[in-house]
C-alpha cells in the first residue's frame, strides 16, 4: 500500500501489503541503492509515522527522488546485456574495425526500430563511428526507453509498454491486470456495473520488473516473504544468485532445484509469483514448508527420465515428481504413466524399473500409510513369481500378466486388478502374502498392486539371479 505521509523530509511510504507492492519495495530499494539516495526502512525507525499499516514493514522516501530520467538511467544499468545501443558503443571502442565488426554494428542497428529510425540513411563503415556516438549520446534517453519498454523479457513482459512511467491509470498497468479502457469494462463490475470495479495504480509498478529474477530466462520469479523489508531484498538477491548458478535445466526445474537447497533463507511457508513470457499474466503457487522440506528429502534422489510424449509435450520425470511435491499432489498418475512406458518400443525396461520403484517408495512415505514392510513383500513376490514362470517356460504370461494388472489399475478397477492378481497366484501356486492388505482397502494400498506389477520382469529376475 502506498500512503502518502508528513515525516520530517519525507512524504511516501510504501509497504509490501501484496505481493505488487512487495515487488515494487525490492525494485525501489535497488534503485535507490544504485544512485545512493536516502531513504528508511520502517521497522529501523522508533518513531513511525501516523498513517502507517501496523502488521507491514515498508520503506519511506521522496517522491521527488523519483524521476524518468534516473530511471531510465537505472534501467540501462541494471539490463545492460540487452542495452543494444550500449553493446554499440563498446564497439565502437575500438580503433580500427574488422568486416566482421562492421557487419555486427549494422545488425544491432537494424535490430531495433529506434536505432533503425536513427540510422536510417547511414550505415557503419568503420570511417563514421563519431556520427554514431554522438547520434546515440544525443538520443541516448529515447534509445533506452524505447528498448526497455519495448523488450519481451523486460518491461513489455511486466506491464502495459504503453503506460510506462505513467500516473493517475485508471486500471493497474501490470499484465493480466491491466484493461484496455477503450472497450466496454462493465462486465468487469459487480451486477455489470462499471462504477462497482475496482482498481490500483502506483507509478512505483514500474518497478517491478527489477524484482523478478533472472530476465535470460523464459520465465522468472519473484519471492513474496513480505515479514520484512530486509527478508525481501535479501531473499530475493539469495534466490536469482542460485537461480544463475543452476545450469543445464529448464526455467521449471532450476526453481525446483534452487527451492530444494534454500533452506539458509527460506524457512517458512512462502508465496512465488512466477511469470513467463508465454502468457500475458502473472501466476502465483504457495510454498508451504511441509511440502519444501519433503522437496528436500528428494535431492538425493535420481529422478532423471524423459520421454517424448508428442510434438508439443516431453515428459521429464523430475519435474512431474517436484511439482507434485509442492502441490502437495500424489505420485499416482506417474506411477501409472512409468508402468505404461515400460511396454514402449525401444524401451530401456530396467532403468524404467528402478525409477518406478523409487517412486512407489516416495509415494508411500508422502501417504504417511505404514506399508513399507508389505510393499518389500509385494516386490519380493513380484520377483518370485517372474522366476517360477521362466522355470514353468511361461515367461511370456510375465508380461501378459503385468499388462492386465496395470490395465486395471489405470481404469481404476480394483476388482479386476484383485482377480488377476488372484489367477496369477493360482497358476503359479504361490501365496501373495501383500494381497491381505490390498484385499482390505485397494484404493488407500494401489501402491501394493504398484509395486508387485513393476517387480514382474524378465529383466529384474534375470538382474537378481546374476547378482545372486
Amino acid at each position: 500500500m502506498k500512503t502518502k505521509i508528513d515525516y520530517f523530509d519525507y512524504d511516501t511510504l510504501l509497504q509490501p501489503t501484496d505481493w505488487r507492492f512487495a515487488a515494487a519495495v525490492v525494485g525501489l530499494c535497488k534503485y535507490f541503492d544504485y544512485f545512493g539516495i536516502d531513504y528508511k526502512v520502517l521497522y529501523d525507525v522508533e518513531e513511525k509515522p501516523d498513517n502507517y499499516i501496523h502488521g507491514f514493514d515498508g520503506i519511506i522516501y521522496k517522491s521527488e527522488d523519483i524521476t524518468e530520467e534516473k530511471y531510465l538511467e537505472f534501467a540501462e544499468n541494471y539490463f545492460e546485456k540487452y542495452m543494444t545501443h550500449k553493446n554499440i558503443l563498446n564497439i565502437l571502442e575500438s580503433q580500427e574495425f574488422s568486416e566482421e565488426q562492421i557487419k555486427l554494428v549494422n545488425d544491432l542497428v537494424k535490430s531495433k526500430t529506434v536505432l533503425k529510425g536513427l540510422f536510417d540513411k547511414i550505415k557503419f563503415d568503420g570511417t563514421n563511428k563519431d556520427i554514431f556516438i554522438s547520434t546515440i549520446e544525443e538520443n541516448r534517453v529515447e534509445i533506452i526507453k524505447n528498448i526497455f519498454k519495448n523488450g519481451n523479457n523486460l518491461y513489455k513482459n511486466y506491464c502495459n509498454e504503453r503506460l510506462i512511467f505513467t500516473e493517475d491509470n485508471s486500471t493497474c498497468r501490470l499484465r493480466g491486470y491491466n484493461v484496455d479502457k477503450d472497450r466496454k469494462t462493465s462486465n468487469l463490475g459487480f451486477c455489470f456495473s462499471k462504477e462497482s470495479f475496482e482498481s490500483n495504480d502506483i507509478l512505483e509498478f514500474d518497478f517491478i520488473p527489477f524484482a523478478f529474477s533472472n530476465s535470460d530466462m523464459r520465465e522468472t520469479y519473484f519471492v513474496n516473504n513480505n515479514f520484512s523489508v530486509k527478508s525481501l531484498t535479501q531473499t530475493n538477491y539469495a534466490f536469482s544468485n542460485q537461480l544463475s548458478s543452476t545450469e543445464n535445466k529448464d526455467d521449471k526445474n532450476k526453481l525446483m532445484l534452487v527451492l530444494q537447497n534454500s533452506k539458509d533463507y527460506i524457512s517458512y511457508d512462502v508465496e512465488i509469483i512466477s511469470k513467463s513470457q508465454d502468457k500475458a499474466y502473472y501466476e502465483t503457487f504457495f510454498v508451504r514448508l511441509e511440502r519444501l522440506k519433503k522437496l528436500r528429502e528428494l535431492s538425493g534422489k535420481s529422478l532423471n527420465f524423459v520421454k517424448k510424449i508428442n510434438d508439443d509435450y516431453w515428459f521429464n520425470l523430475e519435474k512431474e515428481v517436484y511439482m507434485r511435491c509442492l502441490n502437495n499432489v500424489l505420485l499416482d498418475d506417474v506411477i501409472l504413466m512409468m508402468l505404461k512406458f515400460y511396454f514402449d518400443d525401444n524401451a530401456v525396461k530396467g532403468y524404467i524399473k528402478s525409477r518406478t520403484d523409487m517412486l512407489i517408495d516416495i509415494n508411500v512415505s508422502w501417504k504417511g500409510n505404514e506399508i513399507m514392510d508389505e510393499i518389500k513383500s509385494a516386490k519380493s513376490c513380484g520377483f518370485l513369481t517372474s522366476k517360477k514362470l521362466i522355470e514353468m517356460k511361461s515367461s511370456n504370461k510375465i508380461n501378459s500378466y503385468k499388462q492386465k494388472i496395470i490395465s486395471a489399475l489405470c481404469a481404476h478397477d480394483y476388482d479386476r486388478a484383485k482377480e488377476i492378481i488372484l489367477s496369477l497366484s493360482a497358476y503359479v501356486g504361490m501365496e501373495f502374502s501383500f494381497f491381505y492388505t490390498f484385499l482390505e482397502n485397494a484404493e488407500e494400498n494401489k501402491d501394493l498392486a504398484f509395486a508387485f506389477a513393476s517387480a514382474l520382469s524378465e529383466v529384474s529376475s534375470k538382474n537378481n539371479e546374476e547378482n545372486n
